[in-house]
């Protein structure tokens, strides 16, 4: 029997013996006169033997196939290929080094006690220390086969495996993690340092994004289904935010097209580079790796390059500098400005759709005769909404883009832009029809026209409507929220928090500019689209003629006079989606000097007069009394 001792060795070891397979298979073409017969108990532990050879086998035919010197045993297209599969193997081989020794110390106990009746016995039991250790192996393998595991996957399987209580083996099961995670930590080390992920099998969670067109970067992108269990995903967008800024910043330094892979960890994480990616490599070599740990890291890292461009966007006021000119060109703050700028446009102001061209060119112009500095005509640019390469588009449809510098691309986004666009287009809308209507009284005053006394008097409400619109969007909305973002701004000690400060600043004035609520935002278009009518009504003397101009010129009058009033159904809408008690403003404003109760009709007064009540006298409306209204509303009257 002890002559057998060498055949079994050498199957443990992984290899195949066609002389201990005869035996047990108890093949009637092996001679046994040259072994010594083998009665059933014998036979039995050769069965065991070769049970767990088998199982071995299995494993190391995956290590042969993936070890570097036998890379010509590779298949080409297989599925398993991949940095993180290669680094299971690699974790495989590791964590079966103890199972080799193994049978190497037994080789080596054998040659000094070739006696020992009990040799293949006590050998097996060694042996069979390590077999709960190979089966664990061989059922995660066979997961990753029937799943089709790959990259990220792979190494969140692990990551479960060990995370499992009294799990025997865990030791050795975590060498194989840790090669698995070496392979995340040098991907992200490589990130970190020069904003490129290194990933030919396309097995990391994060992916680089391009434009289609030019080829150039956009932005880092994140992919769920790779992404650990131990990665939440805030700390993944992170990671992606990181990427974002090195490559922004790598662009910014170099002023081209095209990025490069400069490795500006030095100029980003300043005297603290050292020590934050050694805190990553060391990841690998923690006793035992948790979700906090890597958590804690990525935080080091975000929190260094947070503090990298909060200080950025500070320096020399960038910041507020920047808030400056959305205040002053998006937001129409700088008056001055837009009454030369709308002079210019002259009749483009009256036509339904715009050369973009002119008002870039116009924009230029007046830029000049205010003396402004010659870096605003590259500050912005002007294109359409619905298309940037469109030559021409209506006046609600023009969007502004204006260049930022580093980092306040990261809060000035194309869409903030975007929603900037729509306030822009809304208030100039706004802006333009005023200073029509205010241009049509100076013109008929100052040559002495004689004007038909109905339409001076729609004139007049309508531009105390407008009047009154404008005011509560530059005074009550715009102007409240730009000076509470400064006062937030004051606490803002992290570039998020001034992101997150600037976003609700944007999504404050949107949402008391009605542009949230559809059905007013497109009423007051509607309004204007009629003051636009009116006012080529009133100066094009072919419009007269026109049928079109003729029906606007009555809806108009009965916004004020039809029953029940488009005004007050307008009012009302604002009141039952009541968002915020801002809007209420519009409604005050409006009723200034008793202006709203004295412009609307006798016919439509007791059908508004509750929701008035409901501004002005608080309580009074419970009271359904038709006397008692009646007494209310003489109350209103003198208020």
């Amino acid at each position: 029997m002890e002559c057998l001792i060498p055949d079994i060795l050498f199957t443990l070891l992984g290899h195949k013996s066609e002389v201990l397979q005869c035996i047990v298979d108890n093949d009637s073409n092996f001679t046994d006169d040259e072994y010594i017969i083998l009665n059933t108990e014998d036979r039995q532990l050769l069965k065991s033997f070769l049970q767990l050879a088998e199982e071995y086998q299995k494993l190391n035919t995956v290590i042969i196939t993936f070890n570097r010197l036998e890379s010509i045993y590779r298949e080409s297209e297989s599925n398993r290929q991949g940095l993180y599969f290669e680094a299971f193997v690699n974790g495989m081989l590791i964590a079966l080094k103890p199972y080799r020794n193994c049978i190497n110390d037994i080789e080596k106990d054998l040659s000094n006690n070739q006696e020992n009746k009990c040799l293949l016995a006590e050998t097996l039991r060694k042996v069979e220390q390590h077999k709960p250790l190979i089966i664990a192996i061989i059922n995660i393998l066979d997961q990753i086969e029937l799943s089709q595991l790959y990259g990220g996957q792979i190494l969140n399987l692990m990551h479960e495996v060990v995370s499992m209580k009294f799990m025997d083996d865990k030791v050795q099961l975590y060498l194989i993690f840790k090669q698995c995670l070496q392979v995340l930590i040098s991907q992200l080390n490589t990130f970190f340092s020069r904003g490129v992920i290194f990933d030919p099998h396309r097995e990391f969670f994060i992916e680089s994004q391009y434009s289609t067109s030019t080829k150039e970067f956009k932005q880092f992108s994140l992919l769920p289904s790779l992404m650990p269990s131990f990665v939440p995903l805030s700390t993944a967008s992170k990671i992606t935010r990181i990427g974002d800024v090195i490559k922004s910043l790598q662009h910014s330094n170099d002023q081209l097209p095209l990025i490069n892979y400069k490795d500006i960890s030095i100029q980003l994480y300043g005297h603290k580079r050292d020590e934050l990616f050694s805190s990553l490599l060391n990841l690998v070599n923690v006793p035992l790796f948790t979700k906090n740990e890597f958590v804690q890291v990525i935080d080091k890292f975000y929190d260094v390059v947070d503090e990298y461009m909060l200080k950025a966007s500070f320096n020399n006021d960038s910041f507020a500098y920047h808030m400056k000119l959305v205040r002053d060109f998006y937001l129409l703050g700088n008056g001055e400005f837009y009454k030369h700028f709308l002079n210019k446009m002259c009749s483009l102001s009256m036509k339904s759709e715009h050369s973009l061209r002119a008002v870039k060119v116009a924009f230029n112009n007046t830029a000049q005769d205010l003396k402004l500095h010659k870096s605003m005509n590259q500050v912005f640019g002007f294109s359409s909404l619905e298309d940037d390469e469109a030559d021409e588009t209506t006046w609600t449809k023009i969007k502004i883009t204006f260049e930022t510098t580093w980092p306040l691309q990261f809060i000035f986004t194309s869409s903030v832009q975007k929603n900037y666009s729509k306030l822009f287009a809304f208030l100039s809308r706004i802006k333009r029809v005023q200073t029509n209507l205010h241009e049509i009284w100076i013109e008929k005053k100052s040559k002495h026209f004689e004007v038909n006394g109905h339409n001076d008097q729609l004139k007049t409400k309508l531009s105390y409507l407008i009047d009154t619109l404008y005011s509560y969007l530059q005074l009550d909305v715009i102007e409240d929220e730009y000076f509470l973002l400064l006062e937030k701004l004051t606490n803002a000690n992290d570039f998020q928090t001034i992101k997150h400060i600037h976003d609700m600043f944007q999504t404050n004035i949107m949402r008391d500019s009605f542009l949230f609520m559809e059905e007013v935002y497109i009423a007051f278009n509607r309004i204007l689209d009629m003051c636009e009518n009116y006012c080529r009504y009133m100066t094009d003397i072919t419009a007269a003629l026109n049928p079109q101009y003729k029906q606007c010129f009555e809806e108009l009058n009965l916004l004020f006079t039809k029953k029940p009033n488009k005004l007050i159904s307008l009012i009302n809408i604002i009141q039952e989606i009541h968002v915020t008690p801002k809007p209420n403003q519009f409604i005050v404003r409006l009723n200034y000097n008793n202006w709203f109760l004295r412009t609307i009709s006798n016919t439509c007064k007791y059908i508004i007069i509750i929701n008035i009540l409901h501004f002005f006298l608080p309580g009074v409306i419970q009271n359904k009394n038709t006397k008692r209204l009646k007494t209310n509303y003489v109350n209103i009257r003198n208020y």
